[in-house]
């Protein structure tokens, strides 16, 4: 174990590597924060947490929630909640698909047009302070978790444990 970046009351600084799933968590809460104070700034109502399924429906409208899901890597049931959350503050629609009635088909409403300009604004507002950001850090962020990613998929942790134990 790591006794790496601890703070007094930092446990999980304390603990290090193995607790790398909270201390994503905790960055992952950071950032959704900073980004609804984004949102907000821009006068937008969204809640930061629907951005990428707002702006996927508003930039392919016609998806189900199925695609829309499998698209953005989140469960079934969470894309469902999201999705519900957007028809609620009106700026997505939802109707069953004539020729499936079991598929929801999504599309953003009219409502969502000037929401879709400004968060197109924000995207690029963010994608200006991470690449400050990652300058900053000297790593690109985005790029870390991606082959992380991928090397947890091609190589899982409990793998890896038997391997070192080996």
């Amino acid at each position: 174990m790591t006794e790496k970046h601890t703070t007094s009351g930092d446990y999980v600084g304390q603990v290090g590597r193995p607790f790398l799933a909270r201390r994503i968590a905790q960055f992952h809460d950071v950032l959704a924060e900073q980004g609804q104070d984004v949102l907000n700034a821009a006068g937008m109502e969204l809640d930061s947490r629907l951005g990428s399924v707002f702006s996927l429906i508003a930039h392919r409208p016609g998806l189900s929630v199925a695609a829309l899901a499998d698209e953005l890597g989140l469960s079934h049931q969470l894309a469902t909640y999201r999705v519900k959350k957007l028809v609620e503050a009106g700026l997505v629609s939802q109707a069953r698909d004539p020729e499936d009635r079991t598929r929801s088909i999504l599309q953003p409403t009219d409502k969502a047009g000037a929401e879709v300009e400004k968060l197109q604004t924000v995207m690029r507002q963010l994608d200006q302070a991470y690449a400050e950001l990652f300058s900053e850090l000297g790593a690109d962020l985005l790029e870390l978790a991606i082959r992380a990613r991928a090397a947890l998929t091609k190589t899982p942790l409990l793998e890896r444990i038997n391997r070192v134990q080996d």
